[in-house]
Order: structure tokens, then sequence, then C-alpha cells
């Protein structure tokens, strides 16, 4: 019996770890709304650099597939400043290099966040009503409602 709990238990905890955040445009663009407010602010302090990293590290785990790597490159180079030691050369050209690298990136995030959920992720201002079609979700089925 003991051996049965423990592998309900095991299930159970393997189960739970493996569920997070929906991935869909709906499930990001909830997210982006609560991380907006401070997405677009200046960065000047390692705190603000972490809580930063994090608002993204939040946002990457619910980005669908359309934006996942090039939402992970963002936020690696977010890390990757946040880490920065300004007096060394060699590492401050390694973040301008990698800053250059990743603007593909950010105009793909940047295109697919306005057309998704009709947000400019630069300025953080609405531009239109979103495009995506709201969902319901109804024992563990999520269907797309007509508009």
């Amino acid at each position: 019996m003991r051996s049965v709990v423990a592998v309900a238990i095991a299930c159970t905890i393997t189960f739970s770890a493996c569920t997070g955040p929906e991935r869909t445009g709906t499930s990001f663009c909830q997210q982006l709304g609560k991380e907006l407010p401070y997405i677009g602010q200046r960065i000047s302090t390692a705190p603000e650099a972490s809580a930063m990293v994090k608002r993204y590290q939040r946002l990457l785990e619910r980005a669908p597939l359309a934006i996942e790597g090039d939402l992970a490159i963002l936020t690696e180079l977010l890390e990757q400043a946040s880490r920065l030691d300004a007096n060394d050369s060699e590492a401050v050209q390694a973040l301008a290099d990698a800053s250059y690298a990743s603007q593909q990136s950010a105009h793909g995030v940047r295109d697919w966040v306005k057309s998704t959920c009709a947000v400019d992720i630069s300025t953080g201002l609405n531009i239109e009503p979103p495009r995506i079609a709201p969902t319901t979700t109804i024992a563990g089925v999520t269907t797309t409602v007509a508009p």
C-alpha cells in the first residue's frame, strides 16, 4: 500500500511540475498587460535590471512558439546586461555585439506583439483593439470563440 501511495505522490509531483502557464497569444497578451507599465522604464540600478529580467522571464513562460525563440534571445540579452561590469571594456563590447545581433529578434517580437496584442511594446501604447480571438476553456479544452 505504501508503494502505491508513493507512486501516486511521485506522479502528482511530476505532472504538476510539467504544467505551467498556457502558451497562447491570449495568455501572453494578458501577462504583457500586467508587465507593460514597467517594460518601457529606464534601467539605472542593479535591482531595476533584475526586476526587468524577471518581467521578461514571466513573459517567456507564456510565449507561444511563434515568438519563443526571439523572446528568449531578448531575455538572455537582458540577463547579460544585468550582470555587466561597466568597467570591463571587453564585456561592454560583447554586450553591444549581442545587442546588435538581437535586432532581428527584437523586430520579430515587436511585430508579433503589435499584430496579436495590439500594443507597441517599445512605447507601451495600445495601438488598436487586439486581433486575437477570445477563447473559452471548459473541462481543460480550449476553444476559440468566433468574433
